[in-house]
């Protein structure tokens, strides 16, 4: 399995249109974190630019996937395949953190 990081610039943020595509989108999106597709993902504070991180075996699954976003026409999209992410979650499991009492802390 591979990791591509996807940047994404949004357009036409302000458009009635893209207001009304917003539920299908984080619907979409929800759907493939479940699958484990998407490992991670942000929004700028203007809503103009999101940054992702996929699992897939090809640059061309990623492609197939992102033709999906019902956002699609507003989106200028960058994708870079990664040599390592490291994550903070990956070297602090949420189950070691309760077992030692430290949960709590990290919320």
């Amino acid at each position: 399995m591979k990791e591509y990081m996807v940047s994404i610039t949004l357009t036409g943020v302000t458009t009635d249109e893209f207001n009304e595509l917003l539920p299908a989108q984080k619907e979409y999106i929800s759907k493939l974190v479940s699958q484990k597709k998407i490992s991670s993902y942000g929004l700028s504070v203007d809503r103009t630019k999101a940054w992702f991180t996929f699992l897939g075996d090809s640059e061309q699954e990623i492609w197939q996937l992102l033709a999906g976003f019902a956002l699609n026409k507003y989106m200028e999209i960058e994708m870079d395949e990664m040599l390592f992410h490291e994550n903070t979650k990956l070297f602090f499991p949420q189950l070691f953190l309760i077992e030692k009492g430290f949960a709590h802390g990290f919320r």
